[in-house]
């Protein structure tokens, strides 16, 4: 089935072409910075201080306890209020009152922020944003660093000259899918927000600064992120190093952060989070001393002034970087155009062949839907347990934190149901199958051309589901025609790397192992937390990989990858021929 020579010869073209797409790399978007005279210099002691009366008045701020959010907001409202001014305008400070589900039931939550005005003349003055959540997760420490970060970004920009108006956030429901972020995104108008920075815990331990840019969609505030770690120095931190080129690409195949800067990023406007652990959940860490406090504020107030010096800053964008130059959309794009070339190319070909030989293609076609039968109703059956609150929910409609992720009693019905229905489904299409009689052959070509067309659809509408998919199809493809066991056994774990790799690479950033990370994929995908279009166009995908390798497993069984080496007959030996000697008459 497999046209070798058409296919290295597609593969000749598309390396080349990649070649030619890494020359248009590019340096990051951070010259023209202006480094300031004076950095920004924060004030340890009233930080220190805001930190333990926070603690002191609600030590335990769990999203949804109503005694512990009323006390937090009015204390956070009170400091607002007590913000000192040049101009003697006093801040003007504004709550919001929303709902987020907690647990299945409907919890009241406040935000809390105010607004120092600008400088900048116009109708339409374009302004910055500073967030910090003040709520925890259950089981988590209160962090009461961020709050107070805060306020002292608030007290130092209330006492400077600025260009552009600032607004201080402080948030709820940050451990509930970011409800406080997103509810403040869809309410506030007053000016547009040019840029978005979050304090996350970025005083809670020693070492580097991480720089979260990713969101729910692939797209990542790239060009923002840069900036900041490029500036992160003049204030005396260190900037953690960028993630690889394969966390990128995991992360846009399969969305995944636990910033409030997500939001933002999705709609577009630059926003990153600053904290001292890598994205992910809030983690045990130590009481923050004044040193790191200090650093930590200083890192703010510094970033605030360039911000607000340079208010232009690069637009979220699914762009990647890869050894500190950035690839563009564009071209990225058309580099993993180029990885599913010669599978197009060979799913042209094969449709072709067929077309010219008069081989009917409806039985093959029936065939390989039939054997995606079975992980349809698998697929469906997790949906409608997960909607019947046997599964795991969503918080508030995205991913929640792995603690809401366990395995109990409903969980344990629902794979048993799962397993049967599908074993069901199984029975029931293999008996079809048989009265269909179509050929593994047959099955295997109409396995290529489904595969060739959904992955062109979805090049088009989701591209980097291709990153989970394009191994495995190039691997079932080569092992068409192998000869050997040993090379379709090592092709098999060739087309399992990237989802082993998207198992550990969750896994880290969830704190756990890569089992858990496994099930936390597919329950937070079942229970809808992921969006429909991926896991669709992922499920499509894996049918037809699926029916191409029934071919490869009907050539394992029969024994016709077990053809011995040739024995090689030994050469000949030249004898030299014997000298007669010469007879003189």
């Amino acid at each position: 089935m497999l046209n070798a020579r058409l296919y290295r010869t597609a593969w000749l073209v598309s390396a080349v072409a990649i070649i030619v797409a890494l020359l248009t790399l590019q340096p990051p978007a951070t010259q023209g910075l202006e480094r300031p005279a004076l950095p920004g210099s924060a004030d340890a002691r009233t930080i220190l201080r805001a930190t333990e009366d926070l603690r002191a008045l609600a030590p335990v701020r769990v999203a949804g306890s109503p005694a512990a959010e009323q006390a937090s907001a009015d204390w956070v409202a009170r400091q607002f209020a007590s913000l000192p001014s040049l101009s003697g305008l006093k801040p003007r400070v504004r709550r919001q009152v929303f709902s987020a589900r907690v647990d299945g039931e409907l919890e009241r939550m406040v935000n809390v922020y105010a607004v120092l005005p600008g400088t900048t003349g116009g109708l339409d003055p374009q302004g910055i944003v500073v967030m910090a959540p003040r709520d925890s997760a259950p089981g988590s420490p209160a962090d009461t660093s961020s709050t107070a970060l805060l306020l002292e970004a608030a007290r130092y920009e209330a006492t400077a000259a600025r260009r552009h108006p600032m607004l201080f956030v402080s948030t709820s429901g940050s451990a509930v899918g970011n409800a406080g972020a997103r509810w403040f995104l869809s309410r506030f108008s007053d000016f547009r927000i040019s840029a978005v920075i979050v304090l996350d815990g970025v005083g809670e331990r020693d070492g580097p600064v991480w720089v979260w840019g990713g969101a729910r969609t692939p797209t990542q505030a790239l060009g923002f992120a840069s900036i900041v770690r490029e500036t992160l120095p003049w204030s005396g931190a260190t900037a953690a190093p960028e993630p690889s080129l394969i966390n990128q690409l995991l992360r846009f195949a399969v969305p995944q952060t636990f910033g409030d800067q997500a939001p933002f990023v999705q709609a577009g406007i630059p926003a990153v989070t600053l904290s001292s652990r890598p994205d992910g959940p809030a983690r045990p860490v130590a009481a923050p001393d004044a040193q790191r406090l200090q650093r930590a504020g200083n890192v703010a107030v510094t970033l605030l002034s360039l911000i607000d010096q340079n208010l232009a800053q690069p637009r979220p964008e699914s762009g990647v970087m890869l050894s500190g130059k950035e690839l563009k959309p564009g071209v990225l794009r058309i580099v993993l155009a180029l990885f599913a070339l010669p599978l197009w190319v060979v799913a042209l070909d094969a449709f072709s062949r067929l077309r010219r030989s008069g081989v009917r293609m409806g039985p093959g076609m029936r065939a390989a839907l039939l054997r995606s039968v079975p992980l349809v109703v698998a697929c469906f059956a997790l949906h409608f347990l997960s909607l019947m609150h046997l599964m795991p929910q969503p918080a508030a409609g995205v991913p929640p934190l792995p603690r809401g992720v366990g395995f109990g009693a409903g969980e344990l019905v629902s794979v048993v149901v799962t397993l049967a229905l599908a074993a069901l489904a199984w029975w029931l299409s293999h008996r079809a199958m048989r009265r269909l009689g179509a050929a593994p052959a047959s099955e295997a070509a109409a396995g290529l051309i489904l595969l060739g067309v959904v992955s062109l659809v979805a090049w088009f509408v989701t591209p980097f589901v291709l990153v989970l998919t394009l191994p495995a199809a190039h691997a079932v493809l080569v092992a068409t025609s192998v000869t050997r066991r040993w090379h379709a056994v090592i092709l098999g774990l060739v087309g399992l790397l990237p989802l082993a790799a998207l198992c550990v690479s969750v896994g880290t950033q969830l704190g756990r192992n890569p089992f858990f990370a496994a099930w936390y994929l597919i329950a937070t995908t079942a229970g809808g937390a992921r969006g429909t279009v991926w896991p669709v166009f992922a499920l499509l995908l894996s049918c037809a990989i699926l029916s191409m390798a029934i071919l490869v497993f009907v050539r394992f069984r029969k024994g016709l990858m077990r053809r011995e080496h040739r024995r090689r007959v030994p050469r000949p030996r030249l004898v030299a021929k014997a000298r007669l000697p010469r007879i003189e008459r």
